[in-house]
This record gives C-alpha cells, sequence and structure tokens, in this order.
C-alpha cells in the first residue's frame, strides 16, 4: 500500500480531502514514506491535533493525528524538511514530538515574553539570557577547522537570519541557520479575525509573494463556502499572479547580477521592474500589490482598465527581456561563473520536496498552474534546464518572464470588458477549505477553519522551508563569499518562514 491509499483508507472526516489518524496508522504512514515519494508540503497544529499536508498530484491531501499527552510520532526522520515545522510546533504550542531529528527551538530565542504562546497554559519566561544565540548541533563540529558566520545584519534588503558555517580548507563543510529574527507571530493573530483582517494579514507575509498568499487564501475560503467566482475575477487573479511573477523575478535578477558584478544588467533590470510598477500603480492601486483580493471578488483602484495594462505591458516589455536575456548571456564572464553556483541535482529538489524555479532548473517539471481552471488555455509549460547551476536558475527566470508577458497579451482583450465588481458580503456558519496556487518561487497553501463568519485558524506553507534546507546542503564545498550568491540564487526567504 502506497501513502495515498493509506491516507484515503482513513477514517474520513467533513472534508473529502482530510482523513484522521491513530497512533498506529501514523506510524505505518512514517514507514510507508521512507520509500514513498509522496511530497510533503507542510506540518501544523491547532492545539489539538497535528495536521500533515501532502500534495498528490498537484492536490492536497491531509493526514490528522489527534495529541495525546501533549506528544505525537516525528514525521522528520524520512522528511527532514518537517523539522522545521516540528520544531516551530514546539515553540509554539509546547508540543513534544517523538524521535524528532532535531528539538532545538527555533523561533524562540529566550526573548519572548510568554513561552508557548500558542499553548492551552501560558508559561511566563523568567529565565531571559540577554542576546539570543545560536547553538549548533551535535555533529556539526566534526572535522571543522573553523567555524564561522553570517548575518543576521548583512547591509542589504533581505530580512535577517544567521548562518553558521563549519569550514576546512576555507570550503564550507555544513551550514546551519538560525531564523525566527523576523517573527511576527501571524498564526496567532490569524486566530479569530475577520475574514477581511486574515486576508489582509497574508497579503503581508512576504512583499514580493503578496498576490500568491492573498488568492491562495481567498480561494480556500471560497472553497471552504462553496463558491464559484465569475470568469472575471479568476481572469483578474491570474494577471495579478503573473504580473507579481514578473515583478519578482525582474528583483531577483537584478540582486544577482549586482552581486556578480555586473551592474549594467542589474540597473537595466530594476529600470524594467521600475517601469512596470509605475505603469500598474493607477489600475491596481498598490505598488507591491498589497489588498488587491478579497475572498469572492479582487479590489483594484481601476479594474476596468486591466486588460489595457495587460496589453501595455506585453507591447511594452516583452521585446526588452528578449534583449535583456540576451545581454545577460554575453556578458563577460558572468554565465561561466554562475554555472559554478549551486548546482543542484534533480534528485536533491525530489529528496527535500523543493518545487518551483529552483526545481525546474533542475530538470523536475511541475508547476501548480497546471492543476488551476482559470489557467487553462493560457499557460504552458516554461522551458525548463537541466543541471541546476545558478546560470540555469537565471535562465529559467528570464523564460518564466517572458512566458508571463504572453499570458498577460493574450488575457488583454478577455479582461477589456471586466467591470467594477462588489465585495460579497454573506459568509455560512461553519467551513474548512484548502488551496493552492504557484507563486514565484513555487507553491503556496492556504488551510483556512471558519465559524460564524470569523477565522478560527490558519495554516500558511510557501517553499521556504524546503529551500532553506537546500541552501544549507548546497553551501558544502563553497567558500564564505558564495552565500549571498546562494542565498539570492535559490530565493531564500527568512521573512515567509518566519511568520
Amino acid at each position: 500500500m502506497n501513502a495515498v491509499s493509506l491516507i484515503r483508507n482513513a477514517e474520513p472526516t467533513q472534508t473529502p480531502w482530510r482523513f484522521r489518524f491513530d497512533e498506529t496508522r501514523w506510524c505505518t504512514l512514517i514507514h510507508v514514506l521512507e520509500k514513498d515519494p509522496l511530497l510533503l508540503m507542510g506540518l501544523w497544529c491547532d492545539g489539538q491535533d497535528i495536521h500533515a499536508v501532502f500534495l498528490d498530484e498537484g492536490q492536497p491531501i491531509v493526514a490528522t493525528l489527534a495529541l495525546e499527552n501533549g506528544r505525537y510520532p516525528a514525521l522528520s526522520p524520512v522528511r527532514e524538511v518537517a523539522s522545521f515545522d516540528e520544531r516551530i510546533i514546539c515553540d509554539l504550542y509546547g508540543v513534544e514530538v517523538m524521535g524528532a531529528l532535531d528539538d532545538r527551538p527555533l523561533l524562540d530565542h529566550n526573548m519572548w515574553q510568554v513561552s508557548m504562546p500558542m499553548g492551552r497554559r501560558l508559561q511566563f519566561n523568567e529565565n531571559h539570557k540577554g542576546l539570543p544565540h545560536f547553538y549548533p548541533s551535535d555533529q556539526f563540529f566534526q572535522g571543522a577547522e573553523l567555524l564561522e558566520g553570517w548575518g543576521p545584519a548583512t547591509g542589504n534588503m533581505d530580512p535577517p537570519f544567521h548562518v553558521s558555517v563549519a569550514l576546512r580548507c576555507g570550503y564550507i563543510l555544513r551550514a546551519e541557520s538560525q531564523m525566527g529574527y523576523t517573527h511576527r507571530g501571524l498564526a496567532l493573530r490569524w486566530c479569530h479575525s475577520s475574514i477581511k483582517e486574515a486576508c489582509r494579514l497574508s497579503a503581508r507575509v512576504s512583499a514580493g509573494v503578496s498576490v500568491a498568499h492573498q488568492v491562495a487564501f481567498c480561494m480556500a475560503v471560497e472553497n471552504a463556502y462553496g463558491i464559484c467566482v465569475a470568469s472575471d475575477i479568476s481572469l483578474i487573479r491570474v494577471a495579478l499572479l503573473e504580473l507579481e511573477r514578473i515583478i519578482h523575478h525582474l528583483y531577483k535578477l537584478a540582486i544577482l547580477a549586482h552581486l556578480m558584478g555586473a551592474d549594467l544588467i542589474a540597473h537595466r533590470c530594476m529600470s524594467l521592474r521600475e517601469d512596470i510598477l509605475e505603469a500598474q500603480i493607477p489600475i491596481t492601486g498598490s505598488r507591491l500589490l498589497v489588498d488587491v483580493c478579497l475572498p469572492g471578488t479582487v479590489t483594484l483602484s481601476n479594474v476596468c482598465r486591466i486588460g489595457e495594462l495587460c496589453y501595455k505591458l506585453y507591447i511594452n516589455i516583452y521585446e526588452k527581456i528578449i534583449s535583456l536575456e540576451n545581454t545577460w548571456r554575453v556578458y563577460p564572464g558572468l554565465m561561466t561563473r554562475l554555472m559554478s553556483l549551486g548546482s543542484i541535482s534533480r534528485e536533491e529538489v525530489v529528496q527535500f520536496g523543493v518545487e518551483g524555479p529552483v526545481a525546474r532548473a533542475s530538470g523536475k517539471e511541475e508547476d501548480q498552474r497546471k492543476m488551476m481552471p482559470s489557467y487553462a488555455g493560457l499557460w504552458r509549460y516554461s522551458s525548463v534546464q537541466r543541471q541546476g547551476t545558478g546560470n540555469d536558475r537565471s535562465l529559467v527566470l528570464f523564460n518564466e518572464v517572458t512566458e508571463s508577458l504572453r499570458m498577460l497579451g493574450m488575457l488583454a482583450d478577455p479582461l477589456n470588458t471586466s467591470s467594477v465588481i462588489k465585495d460579497m458580503g454573506y459568509w455560512g456558519e461553519k467551513g474548512e477549505g484548502i488551496a493552492v496556487v504557484e507563486g514565484p518561487w513555487g507553491p503556496v497553501l492556504y488551510w483556512v477553519q471558519l465559524s460564524q463568519g470569523y477565522v478560527s485558524h490558519v495554516f500558511q506553507r510557501g517553499p521556504e522551508k524546503a529551500i532553506q534546507l537546500l541552501f544549507e546542503r548546497s553551501l558544502q564545498n563553497h567558500t564564505m563569499d558564495k552565500i549571498p550568491l546562494l542565498a539570492c540564487s535559490l530565493g531564500v526567504n527568512a521573512a515567509a518562514f518566519d511568520l
């Protein structure tokens, strides 16, 4: 029996995609996952149950286990990326995980006023130790000649995190990250919030991925209440998702070029990005595309002109992107240096559960857009690279930008007739919904539990944890100066990780 069959044969719940386990079946699932490649999206706790969210051919499926005496068996021995979630759950709820790969605190630096803030019993933390310290794992020091660190203050605009590295002969032997510097307590703030406030919070999880988070949240709420939105709204959301992808990728390419010393290319990337931002502000009303969606609708300043914007961007930007990519390819030494940056195999991205452009640059042909009905007739597979180098990842970003512009061009005519859409005011009594969209750096999942028009719980998962784990492993055999380059190339995002 494979993992999906094991899950589907468990006790059904009110939702067709979630199944309740007892501890024996949970342990059997762990055993099956040793050989089954089923993708784990995340692990979360609501105070009473532990939920493991998997993707089965692009569709979410959930295994739920009731906590017994505040404990549960760990998934991290068979899905290493689950270790991050297990540590977060312990920090927030005080839940004990049995057999975990790592039981060190992750978000709690012993600076919180209240320990285990989402647990049933709040325990005040009286043993403040001053500034937080990073404690590497026991095996971290094996074979090391020198210990170094990078961050959290790096002098750039990225959210802070610390990387502790063990060096031998000047090369990184192993690396471990410490997160939590930007923890904002969103999981607790989502609880018992209104749907509008919860949507507003989702837009602020990550500045460069705002639309993906809003659309995933809205779709989860709509799925919870069985709401089918108008086709115009679905297409406008597609346009916003692709607009965000273009803006995000140009920013990443600009930062990467700057770090590589190619300031001419960096300037052109940022200049094009700025042109797009200036063009879309009068239509969307937001420079960073926050607060552009609500469940059942979209909230643009001038929705009637969204088709005009799509056409304008396609006509004015498409050829410039082609030219910029050609410049990237012939810029002296740029591609050669990137070819030696973080070569990642397809087996490695599968092992760590990495999706998005990073996986596509290593030959893993997965894209959540193929599962979204609103993309039917618009989306096609982007170019897939095979070697998984920094150069392959940059070329995938360029290809995705041109594909996004092509889709905007196709959306121009259908959206020319869009009109202002009013907010939906009625919500049912209870509901539970889940949704996944393809964000700029991989799938973004939202699972919401709702009651009386308010949010009981929100679980959010993006690609950040899997990428963070891959980043730590990929640093091996690199020198210290490659840390910021590899972090940019892989899309490491501490803000969306810490929540």
